[in-house]
Order: structure tokens, then sequence, then C-alpha cells
């Protein structure tokens, strides 16, 4: 198990070094559901969240952005507006870069091109699991999945089994499947019963990945 994804990879970090920064506190507003964005952010430390509201008022977390990763670049580069909010989870701080000056970095290096579509392609297919997951899978199922998925990103073998390299909290799963944390909590506690998965420090570790692999059926 590599120790991060090209996702989580600061491939971007040299090309955003120069750019402007600025510092957002938690829960600031990145990007509005419904507004064009000008600026590709890159995240040079914390985290983000991408939500979509209902009519109620109610939110839905689609996916999550960290440390390394970009914001904007799908929207920005082709003018078309948002269709989730993105808010901070944490304090951030974030660089900017001009579309035009994002597409240029892209044509004068084709790995990164690459590595770019790559990362697209990424969230495309985590945003279909997750729709899928929400109808066909029960609750354990779901957060034994997002901990797998989590292995391929954030994953790395220590002796204690595979450690989840970014802290996820069960108000993040909660809000991630649309339930309550009280819910969360109550079946992780079985799954650290089953010694399917330990916890120091915040971060998770996977304990018996044929165990987790057996619950998804994989």
């Amino acid at each position: 198990m590599s120790k991060t994804h090209y996702v989580q990879a600061s491939i971007w970090e040299e090309y955003f070094a120069a750019c402007p920064a600025v510092t957002l506190n938690k829960n600031s507003i990145v990007a509005e559901e419904g507004a064009t964005v000008n600026q590709i952010y890159y995240i040079e430390s914390g985290r983000v969240k991408f939500a979509i509201s209902t009519a109620e008022g109610n939110e839905k977390i689609m996916y999550i952005v960290n440390k390394g990763e970009l914001i904007g670049d799908m929207w920005s580069s082709a003018g078309r507006p948002y269709f989730m909010t993105a808010t901070t989870l944490t304090k951030c701080t974030l660089r900017t870069m001009e579309p035009k000056a994002f597409i240029q970095v892209l044509l004068s290096h084709p790995e990164l091109t690459e590595k770019w579509i790559g990362n697209l392609s990424e969230i495309m297919e985590f945003l279909v699991d997750h729709v899928s997951e929400l109808v066909f899978l029960d609750k354990e199922q779901i957060i034994c999945k997002y901990i797998y998925r989590l292995s391929f990103n954030y994953g790395e073998e220590t002796e204690r089994g595979i450690k989840i390299n970014t802290k996820i909290t069960h108000q993040l799963f909660a809000d991630l499947m649309g339930c309550s944390r009280i819910t969360v909590s109550k079946i992780m506690s079985v799954m650290f019963k089953r010694n399917i998965i330990t916890k120091e420090d915040g971060y998770i570790y996977i304990s018996d990945m044929e165990q987790l692999k057996q619950i998804l059926n994989v």
C-alpha cells in the first residue's frame, strides 16, 4: 500500500508557490453553489468540503479535499458555475491562480495534465460510487466502503495495520452518510470490538482488511 495517492500528493506545490495566498477561518465559503468561480485554489493547508443543499435547507456533503489538492479547476477553466458549495472544514491557507495561467501550466507540462485528468476521473468515480452507496448499501457497509477507499488514498502500512493518514471524525462520517453521529458511533463501536479497525490519536487503523472486504463482498 502506498503512503499516498496522487490526488493527495503535492504535485502542484511548486507551481502555486509564488501565487497569492489567502487564509480562511473554519466554515468560510470558498465557492458558492450557482456562482461562477474565476480562480483556481491550491490547498496549502486545511480541509474543504463540497456540499449540495436541498430546498428545505438541508446540506449533503458530497466529497472532501485536503492539503495538496485543487478547488475550482473543473469549473473556472470552463467558465461554468459551481453546482456545489465549497466550505472550509478547518482553518485553511489557499493559493490562487488565474484559469489562463493554470491552463498554460498544463500545456507546458504534459505529465501534470495526465495526473490532473486522473484526478478528475477519480472525483467523478467517487461521486458515482457515493450516490450508489447511499441507495444500495446499509450504513455499516457505507462506513466500511469509506474506510476501504481512504486506505488507497491515505493508507500507510504500519505494525498496527494500515494507518489512514487523515483524521475523520464520527460527525464527518455522519455528514457524508446523511445520518446521526450516534448511528456512526454504534457501528464504529462494533467494528472496534471485532478488531476490524482501531483508533489512536484521532487516526483510524485497519487491523483486519479481510474482514473489511468481506463486509463489502470484494
